[in-house]
């Protein structure tokens, strides 16, 4: 299955903020930490609830600074601009990508659709080049694909890079519509979804309504 890619913003099409991408955050994590937790078990089909679990094996992505093995990852780019004797980091890309895994609870399973997801993850992992500090392979590649260099016309940019992953086995709190389906691996086991055969939950949002995912320690209460 493709990877889906959830959201890429590239240098020259727009220039996020930092205070912005971090509001956002605190928002997702805020409508987390308000949102009921419910049982994958008890989910009903067609309501919306926040449960949390942890990732189980599947399919996985390569995160791109780290090479860490994930099912979701965010990896961003700022560049340090200077005007007069004062400056800022502006964040020139971001790229968020992610495929469907397995969420487990222990009382049942959910699949997440992580495609037009709201994520709060945690970054995790930060690194720079500039003046004296040439870019690495692997972050000269990042932004060659998105249109940047890390050279300028004499010295080298400052550029920050930072990463962020959502791995197997990991604890996450994700809040999204359920639609319920039959569990092709439950076969012999008991449903635990009104008694009924077993099923698994799938996850998932829409445009107006995406899904919600973090594993910020307070989401996961």
């Amino acid at each position: 299955m493709e990877a889906l890619v959830v959201l890429a913003v590239v240098a020259g099409v727009a220039i996020v903020a930092a205070s912005l991408v971090w509001n956002e955050k605190a928002r997702i994590r805020r409508e987390l930490r308000g949102a009921p937790r419910v049982d994958i078990a008890d989910l009903r089909e067609g309501r919306t609830g926040r449960v949390v679990g942890r990732v189980g094996e599947g399919e996985t992505l390569q995160a791109p600074f780290t090479g860490r093995s994930c099912v979701f990852y965010e990896a961003t780019v700022e560049e340090y601009r200077s005007s007069g004797k004062t400056g800022s980091w502006r964040q020139v890309v971001r790229e968020a990508v992610g495929v469907p895994f397995v969420l487990d609870d222990g009382t049942g399973r959910a699949i997440v659709d992580p495609r037009g997801a709201r994520v709060a993850v945690d970054i995790d992992m930060t690194t720079r080049s500039g003046t004296f500090d040439d870019a690495t392979p692997v972050e000269e590649q990042f932004l060659t694909r998105h249109g940047l260099r890390s050279t300028g016309w004499v010295f080298n940019k400052s550029f920050r890079y930072r990463e962020g992953v959502i791995e197997i086995g990991e604890t996450i709190a994700v809040m999204g519509q359920g639609v319920r389906e039959p569990d092709p691996d439950a076969v012999g086991k008991v449903g635990g979804y009104r008694s009924g055969p077993p099923t698994r939950l799938r996850l998932g949002g829409s445009a107006r309504h995406p899904i919600l995912l973090s594993d910020a320690p307070d989401t996961l209460r």
